[in-house]
Protein backbone atom coordinates (compact mmCIF):
# COMPACT_ATOMS: atom_id res chain seq x y z
CA UNK A 1 0.00 0.00 0.00
CA UNK A 2 2.62 2.47 0.85
CA UNK A 3 4.06 1.80 -2.67
CA UNK A 4 1.37 3.08 -4.44
CA UNK A 5 0.74 5.93 -2.07
CA UNK A 6 5.13 6.76 -2.74
CA UNK A 7 3.88 6.48 -6.63
CA UNK A 8 1.09 8.50 -6.29
CA UNK A 9 2.15 11.68 -4.42
CA UNK A 10 2.48 13.77 -7.33
CA UNK A 11 -0.85 12.82 -8.59
CA UNK A 12 -2.53 13.93 -5.49
CA UNK A 13 -0.57 16.61 -5.37
CA UNK A 14 -1.71 17.86 -8.73
CA UNK A 15 -5.33 16.93 -7.74
CA UNK A 16 -5.23 19.20 -4.34
CA UNK A 17 -3.69 22.07 -7.01
CA UNK A 18 -6.90 21.38 -8.91
CA UNK A 19 -10.05 23.12 -8.79
CA UNK A 20 -11.56 20.47 -7.25
CA UNK A 21 -9.00 19.83 -4.89
CA UNK A 22 -8.62 23.15 -3.72
CA UNK A 23 -12.43 23.47 -3.26
CA UNK A 24 -12.63 20.23 -1.06
CA UNK A 25 -9.91 21.70 1.57
CA UNK A 26 -11.57 25.21 1.72
CA UNK A 27 -14.67 23.39 2.54
CA UNK A 28 -12.56 21.22 5.25
CA UNK A 29 -10.91 24.75 6.47
CA UNK A 30 -14.16 26.06 6.87
CA UNK A 31 -15.53 23.47 9.23
CA UNK A 32 -12.44 22.85 11.04
CA UNK A 33 -11.89 26.52 11.48
CA UNK A 34 -15.70 26.93 12.81
CA UNK A 35 -15.87 23.82 14.82
CA UNK A 36 -12.89 24.56 16.75
CA UNK A 37 -14.65 28.09 17.49
CA UNK A 38 -16.92 26.42 18.75
CA UNK A 39 -15.54 23.85 21.01
CA UNK A 40 -13.74 27.17 22.44
CA UNK A 41 -10.38 26.15 20.88
CA UNK A 42 -9.60 29.79 20.34
CA UNK A 43 -5.99 30.48 18.14
CA UNK A 44 -4.63 32.51 21.23
CA UNK A 45 -4.28 29.19 22.97
CA UNK A 46 -2.02 26.87 21.45
CA UNK A 47 -2.96 23.23 20.50
CA UNK A 48 -0.86 19.99 20.36
CA UNK A 49 -2.05 18.81 16.80
CA UNK A 50 -1.32 15.55 15.16
CA UNK A 51 -1.87 15.07 11.31
CA UNK A 52 -2.30 10.93 10.64
CA UNK A 53 -1.82 10.28 7.54
CA UNK A 54 -0.95 13.98 6.78
CA UNK A 55 0.12 14.01 2.91
CA UNK A 56 1.40 17.10 1.56
CA UNK A 57 0.25 18.28 5.00
CA UNK A 58 -2.24 20.91 3.69
CA UNK A 59 -4.61 21.77 6.42
CA UNK A 60 -1.86 20.98 9.20
CA UNK A 61 0.27 23.49 8.34
CA UNK A 62 -2.27 25.95 8.14
CA UNK A 63 -2.83 25.45 11.49
CA UNK A 64 0.86 25.69 12.29
CA UNK A 65 0.48 29.21 10.46
CA UNK A 66 -1.40 29.72 13.77
CA UNK A 67 0.40 29.36 16.22
CA UNK A 68 -0.56 25.79 17.07
CA UNK A 69 2.50 22.98 17.85
CA UNK A 70 1.63 20.35 15.31
CA UNK A 71 3.08 16.84 13.84
CA UNK A 72 2.99 15.39 10.50
CA UNK A 73 2.68 11.79 10.49
CA UNK A 74 2.28 9.68 7.26
CA UNK A 75 4.16 6.34 5.88
CA UNK A 76 4.97 7.84 2.72
CA UNK A 77 8.71 9.40 2.22
CA UNK A 78 7.42 11.18 -0.86
CA UNK A 79 4.26 12.64 0.70
CA UNK A 80 6.49 13.96 3.71
CA UNK A 81 8.86 15.39 1.47
CA UNK A 82 6.35 17.62 -0.07
CA UNK A 83 4.76 18.80 2.99
CA UNK A 84 8.29 19.74 4.33
CA UNK A 85 8.80 21.83 1.28
CA UNK A 86 5.20 23.98 2.17
CA UNK A 87 6.52 23.83 5.86
CA UNK A 88 9.86 25.57 4.69
CA UNK A 89 7.76 28.05 2.36
CA UNK A 90 5.59 29.70 5.04
CA UNK A 91 5.62 33.40 5.95
CA UNK A 92 6.58 34.25 8.54
CA UNK A 93 7.59 30.74 10.12
CA UNK A 94 5.45 29.21 12.66
CA UNK A 95 5.82 29.75 16.37
CA UNK A 96 6.67 26.13 16.82
CA UNK A 97 8.48 24.40 14.03
CA UNK A 98 5.92 21.92 12.49
CA UNK A 99 7.50 17.96 13.19
CA UNK A 100 7.51 15.51 10.75
CA UNK A 101 7.43 11.45 11.72
CA UNK A 102 7.44 8.75 9.31
CA UNK A 103 4.98 6.05 10.26
CA UNK A 104 1.63 4.42 10.09
CA UNK A 105 -1.80 5.15 11.76
CA UNK A 106 -1.04 1.68 13.67
CA UNK A 107 2.25 2.70 14.57
CA UNK A 108 1.89 6.17 15.92
CA UNK A 109 1.42 5.48 19.82
CA UNK A 110 4.61 3.91 19.74
CA UNK A 111 6.03 6.41 17.48
CA UNK A 112 5.32 8.98 19.76
CA UNK A 113 5.93 7.83 22.82
CA UNK A 114 2.23 7.95 23.93
CA UNK A 115 2.21 10.95 23.56
CA UNK A 116 -1.16 12.70 23.41
CA UNK A 117 -2.34 15.77 21.52
CA UNK A 118 -5.92 18.16 22.02
CA UNK A 119 -6.79 17.93 18.21
CA UNK A 120 -5.85 14.93 15.96
CA UNK A 121 -6.68 15.31 12.14
CA UNK A 122 -7.63 12.05 10.16
CA UNK A 123 -8.67 12.80 6.54
CA UNK A 124 -9.00 10.40 3.95
CA UNK A 125 -7.67 7.80 5.83
CA UNK A 126 -9.57 5.19 7.25
CA UNK A 127 -10.99 3.89 3.70
CA UNK A 128 -8.22 2.53 2.48
CA UNK A 129 -7.68 0.48 5.75
CA UNK A 130 -8.84 -3.04 5.49
CA UNK A 131 -10.43 -3.12 9.16
CA UNK A 132 -11.98 -0.03 10.36
CA UNK A 133 -12.90 -1.50 13.59
CA UNK A 134 -8.75 -2.16 14.02
CA UNK A 135 -8.17 1.06 12.26
CA UNK A 136 -10.02 3.26 14.76
CA UNK A 137 -8.24 1.97 17.73
CA UNK A 138 -5.18 3.90 18.21
CA UNK A 139 -7.56 7.44 18.22
CA UNK A 140 -8.43 6.83 21.28
CA UNK A 141 -4.46 6.58 22.93
CA UNK A 142 -2.99 9.61 21.12
CA UNK A 143 -6.22 11.73 22.23
CA UNK A 144 -5.86 13.64 25.23
CA UNK A 145 -8.93 13.10 27.68
CA UNK A 146 -11.49 15.73 25.94
CA UNK A 147 -9.54 16.00 22.98
CA UNK A 148 -10.97 16.30 19.65
CA UNK A 149 -11.19 14.30 16.60
CA UNK A 150 -11.79 15.20 13.13
CA UNK A 151 -12.42 12.42 10.57
CA UNK A 152 -12.95 13.03 6.98
CA UNK A 153 -13.65 9.49 5.48
CA UNK A 154 -15.79 8.56 1.88
CA UNK A 155 -19.11 8.33 2.27
CA UNK A 156 -20.74 4.66 1.40
CA UNK A 157 -24.16 6.15 0.42
CA UNK A 158 -22.72 9.15 -2.35
CA UNK A 159 -21.11 6.71 -4.40
CA UNK A 160 -23.82 5.27 -6.15
CA UNK A 161 -24.62 8.65 -7.35
CA UNK A 162 -21.65 10.00 -8.31
CA UNK A 163 -20.83 6.97 -10.23
CA UNK A 164 -24.55 6.90 -11.90
CA UNK A 165 -25.28 10.88 -12.48
CA UNK A 166 -21.87 12.14 -13.01
CA UNK A 167 -19.52 9.07 -14.23
CA UNK A 168 -22.56 7.54 -15.80
CA UNK A 169 -21.57 3.88 -15.00
CA UNK A 170 -24.55 2.62 -13.97
CA UNK A 171 -23.59 -1.11 -13.52
CA UNK A 172 -20.63 0.02 -11.11
CA UNK A 173 -23.42 2.41 -9.48
CA UNK A 174 -25.56 -0.98 -8.87
CA UNK A 175 -22.75 -2.78 -7.33
CA UNK A 176 -21.67 0.13 -5.46
CA UNK A 177 -25.54 0.14 -3.36
CA UNK A 178 -23.84 -2.91 -1.41
CA UNK A 179 -20.67 -1.48 -0.49
CA UNK A 180 -17.94 -1.91 -3.44
CA UNK A 181 -16.23 0.66 -4.50
CA UNK A 182 -13.64 1.39 -7.47
CA UNK A 183 -10.26 1.45 -7.44
CA UNK A 184 -9.22 4.94 -6.36
CA UNK A 185 -8.20 6.99 -9.58
CA UNK A 186 -4.76 8.43 -7.44
CA UNK A 187 -3.71 5.55 -5.87
CA UNK A 188 -5.13 2.33 -8.04
CA UNK A 189 -6.10 0.98 -4.34
CA UNK A 190 -9.56 -0.26 -3.58
CA UNK A 191 -11.38 1.63 -0.63
CA UNK A 192 -14.31 0.97 1.03
CA UNK A 193 -17.02 3.80 1.55
CA UNK A 194 -18.25 3.41 5.15
CA UNK A 195 -21.95 4.82 6.81
CA UNK A 196 -22.31 7.18 9.61
CA UNK A 197 -24.13 4.71 11.77
CA UNK A 198 -20.98 1.42 11.33
CA UNK A 199 -17.99 4.98 12.28
CA UNK A 200 -19.94 6.04 15.31
CA UNK A 201 -20.49 2.51 16.72
CA UNK A 202 -16.73 1.92 16.18
CA UNK A 203 -15.73 4.84 17.68
CA UNK A 204 -17.83 4.97 20.88
CA UNK A 205 -16.79 1.77 21.57
CA UNK A 206 -13.64 3.30 21.95
CA UNK A 207 -14.85 6.26 24.20
CA UNK A 208 -14.63 8.61 21.26
CA UNK A 209 -18.17 10.40 21.60
CA UNK A 210 -19.41 11.86 18.55
CA UNK A 211 -20.73 15.19 18.49
CA UNK A 212 -21.51 16.29 14.77
CA UNK A 213 -21.13 15.53 11.39
CA UNK A 214 -20.91 17.67 8.26
CA UNK A 215 -21.19 16.45 4.75
CA UNK A 216 -18.61 17.59 2.16
CA UNK A 217 -18.90 17.51 -1.63
CA UNK A 218 -23.10 17.67 -1.83
CA UNK A 219 -23.10 19.66 -5.35
CA UNK A 220 -19.41 20.47 -6.18
CA UNK A 221 -18.55 16.60 -7.19
CA UNK A 222 -21.14 16.89 -9.64
CA UNK A 223 -20.02 20.24 -11.32
CA UNK A 224 -17.26 20.99 -14.04
CA UNK A 225 -14.03 22.35 -12.72
CA UNK A 226 -14.53 25.92 -14.63
CA UNK A 227 -17.69 26.42 -12.37
CA UNK A 228 -15.71 25.95 -8.93
CA UNK A 229 -12.86 28.42 -10.49
CA UNK A 230 -15.19 30.88 -11.74
CA UNK A 231 -15.91 33.88 -9.39
CA UNK A 232 -19.06 34.66 -9.76
CA UNK A 233 -20.01 31.15 -8.94
CA UNK A 234 -17.56 29.95 -6.14
CA UNK A 235 -18.16 32.40 -3.40
CA UNK A 236 -22.07 31.05 -3.35
CA UNK A 237 -21.06 27.36 -3.99
CA UNK A 238 -18.77 27.92 -0.91
CA UNK A 239 -21.57 28.95 1.16
CA UNK A 240 -24.54 26.34 -0.39
CA UNK A 241 -21.85 23.79 0.13
CA UNK A 242 -20.78 24.54 3.70
CA UNK A 243 -24.75 24.80 4.84
CA UNK A 244 -26.37 22.03 3.09
CA UNK A 245 -22.81 20.05 4.47
CA UNK A 246 -24.49 21.14 7.70
CA UNK A 247 -28.09 19.88 7.62
CA UNK A 248 -29.62 16.66 6.71
CA UNK A 249 -30.60 15.05 4.97
CA UNK A 250 -28.12 16.96 2.37
CA UNK A 251 -24.82 15.79 4.92
CA UNK A 252 -25.87 12.25 4.29
CA UNK A 253 -25.67 12.31 0.69
CA UNK A 254 -22.09 14.26 0.44
CA UNK A 255 -18.83 12.79 -1.12
CA UNK A 256 -17.32 12.58 2.43
CA UNK A 257 -18.27 12.16 5.88
CA UNK A 258 -16.44 14.90 8.40
CA UNK A 259 -17.49 13.63 11.92
CA UNK A 260 -16.21 15.44 14.90
CA UNK A 261 -15.43 13.11 17.92
CA UNK A 262 -14.51 13.82 21.89
CA UNK A 263 -12.64 11.39 23.84
CA UNK A 264 -14.96 11.45 27.07
CA UNK A 265 -12.74 8.94 29.24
Amino acid sequence: MSMAFAKGASAYKTYLESPHGRFRLEIVWHQLSAFMAKAGRPDAAPLQVLDVGCGTGELALRLAARGHAVTLLDPVEEMLHLAKQKAEALEPPPVHPPYFLQGSLEEAPDLLEQKTFDLLLCHTVVEYLPNLEGAVIPFRSLLTVGGFLSLVTLNRFQEPLRLGIRDRKFDEARRALTGEVPMDSLFGLPRSGIGIDEVQAHLEAIGIDVGAQEGIFVFADYLAPGTLEDPSCSAALLRLELETGARSPFKEVARYLHLWGRRAR
